[in-house]
């Protein structure tokens, strides 16, 4: 858990600037919590992929 406060941490950051942007800035941030969840995805899968026998 504590490899994985930063990521909890920085995408509720994002979530609160996302849910106070105005509408160009919205795209940008949304995109950006894509993009980091998507990374935390394949890292996960990646690492459940290594796990396995």
């Amino acid at each position: 858990m504590r490899r994985e406060l930063p990521w909890l941490i920085a995408e509720a950051a994002i979530f609160v600037v996302l849910l106070n942007a105005n509408a160009p800035e919205l795209w940008f941030w949304l995109v950006v919590l894509v993009v980091l969840l998507a990374y935390r995805l394949e890292r996960w899968l990646q690492a459940a992929q290594d796990g396995s026998p």
